[in-house]
């Protein structure tokens, strides 16, 4: 009975051809090679990328403006000639990419707040930048606007880091409308609130080095003792 079973198997095997087919390996094989090659061109171009953003968000600290657009401009090409093989396999967005799509939106941000004064809307960057790339930038901006009024506190300029102070409370009154679950938005997210301290801390600083400054203005300086300068008559 088994003889008459194992002549069954192999006649269905005979009749059937090869178990594997062989075409469809290769092609698999293929595809995964050129998905390879397609990653380490995506993360070595995304790296590059980012570095440029950095760079750009250091220039902006600087004041030197032109630069930074140039730096910008430099990492939006790469951006560009590498979506179309994030488009067509979507999983490579996760990691390198989206790293520097954050990076840049960051310093984008931030290159407005300190030409135009104003917050870049995430329907300016849409074509490139997803949401959650573009929060992820709004959060580490709030790290950029803490530096930015350092330097302005350095120069006693109470106005400005006031703003400062403002724009990172009102996205701290947007961000807790959103339900954020764990992960690298949330741990961001849970930096915003030492941010905002840091800013109110700061403010509190300055009006009292200003409350010093005035009251040192404003203070009478003593009189000083009369001294008897005349001579002694001779008795």
């Amino acid at each position: 009975m088994q003889a008459v079973k194992k002549q069954r198997t192999e006649d269905a095997a005979a009749a059937s051809g090869p178990v594997l087919d062989q075409e469809d390996w290769q092609s698999l094989q293929g595809y995964l090679q050129t998905y390879d090659e397609q990653r380490e061109s995506v993360i070595k171009r995304s790296r590059d990328a980012q570095k440029l953003a950095k760079q750009a968000i250091y220039s902006l600290h600087r004041g030197a403006y032109s630069r930074a657009e140039e730096q910008l401009a430099s990492v939006e090409k790469v951006a560009r000639e590498l979506l179309p093989i994030i488009e067509k396999e979507p999983t490579l967005r996760y990691g390198s990419y989206a790293a520097v799509m954050e990076e840049y939106a960051e310093a984008a941000i931030f290159k407005v707040f300190l030409t135009e004064g104003r917050m870049l809307k995430a329907s300016e960057l849409r074509e490139l930048v997803q949401v959650e790339e573009y929060l992820g930038g709004v959060l580490d901006f709030t790290g950029e606007l803490n530096r930015h009024a350092v330097a302005c506190a350095t120069q006693r300029d109470v106005a400005a880091v006031s703003c400062c102070r403002e724009i990172v409370d009102a996205l701290m009154g947007q961000f807790l409308q959103f339900d954020l679950r764990n992960g690298a938005l949330r741990k961001k997210f849970d930096t915003l609130k030492y941010t905002l301290k840091k800013l109110e801390s700061m403010l509190y600083e300055l009006s009292l080095a200003e409350a010093t400054g005035m009251k040192s203005r404003n203070a009478e300086p003593d009189e000083p003792e009369g001294m008897d300068t005349g001579n002694a008559t001779a008795d």
